[in-house]
This record gives C-alpha cells, sequence and structure tokens, in this order.
C-alpha cells in the first residue's frame, strides 16, 4: 500500500461526533433537580456518619445522670453573618423558576426563620443569633464556608442594608 493510500484512508474514515445534549422536558428537569438534592443530602448523611457516634449518656442524659449539676454551657461562636434573598442576585434563580424560594432541605424559606449554614451543620440545627434571635438551618449556598451563616430575608435592600456583619450564635438544638 502506498503512502498516499495510507494517508487518504486515515484521512477520509468519519470520525464519530458528540451527540448534542438532549432537550429535557419539564419532567425530565425536575427529576434531574430531585437526583440533585439526592445526593446533597446523601453527602451530608455521609457527613453525619463520620461525626462522633453519641454515648447512651449523651443521647438520654435523665437516665444516666446521678447528681444533676447546671447544664452544660452551649456551644458559642462567632460567624460572619450575611443575607440573602430568593432573587436571581442571590440564588441565580428568577421568579419563574420551578424551585424558587426553595431551600437545599425542600422547605420554602421563610423570613424570620430561615438560615444557610455550612454542610458541617445538619438541616434543622437552631442558632440563637446574638441581636437576630432564634433562626433554623434549611439551605445551603455555593458560598457558605465554616464559620460563615446566611440569614435570608425578603428583598435586595435588607440584605444589602445588613451587610456583613460578625455575631455571636449559640447552638441550641442539633
Amino acid at each position: 500500500m502506498s503512502t498516499m493510500t495510507l494517508a487518504c484512508g486515515l484521512l477520509c474514515t468519519q470520525q464519530p461526533t458528540e451527540k448534542p445534549a438532549p432537550i429535557l422536558t419539564a419532567d425530565q428537569a425536575a427529576l434531574q433537580r430531585a437526583n440533585q438534592r439526592i445526593k446533597t443530602l446523601e453527602g451530608e448523611v455521609k457527613a453525619l456518619k463520620e461525626t462522633k457516634t453519641k454515648t447512651p449518656a449523651e443521647r438520654n442524659p435523665s437516665k444516666h445522670v446521678v447528681n444533676r449539676k447546671k447544664a452544660a454551657p452551649r456551644p458559642t461562636q462567632t460567624y460572619e453573618v450575611t443575607a440573602y434573598t430568593n432573587g436571581a442576585e442571590s440564588t441565580g434563580k428568577s421568579s419563574s423558576h420551578p424551585d424558587y424560594g426553595i431551600t437545599a432541605s425542600g422547605a420554602r424559606t421563610k423570613t424570620g426563620h430561615t438560615i444557610a449554614c455550612p454542610p458541617s451543620m445538619a438541616f434543622g440545627t437552631r442558632l440563637n443569633i446574638e441581636g437576630i434571635g432564634v433562626r433554623t438551618c434549611e439551605d445551603r449556598g455555593g458560598a457558605i464556608t465554616e464559620g460563615h451563616i446566611d440569614l435570608y430575608v425578603a428583598d435586595v435592600s435588607e440584605a444589602q442594608a445588613f451587610g456583613r456583619q460578625r455575631l455571636k450564635a449559640e447552638i441550641i438544638t442539633k
């Protein structure tokens, strides 16, 4: 076989082309979002399993404590606290998006209730935030890292006015 024939054979063969990504139906898109939520929750379950397992005395102290003393102080930490809204400026979702106003835990955002916490903090953890009050961890965010919590507020002007604050927060329940 000549070099020309070999070169032509190599150049002329058809190469497989990549198929374009299919257009998803509304049901397929919802399923894709649900699968993403499942992956997030699976990661949280894994993180919780990796934490120290409580002893029976820690699970039910009233059965295992003979001389009850004052309750140990609750853990308090200083956090960098910011505020966010449901809007595109905070979440990237427009009001027409099917998950608009839905937190990573699946709950709806509520003023005076919802906060976004780092993955190390389980959904449902309640914090008493200095000067703010009690809020519940129900959301996550790409910029929410250890030592940072994001307070849900109703509108952008309120979030901007809140700014970035360093506040103490006491963990009430885990």
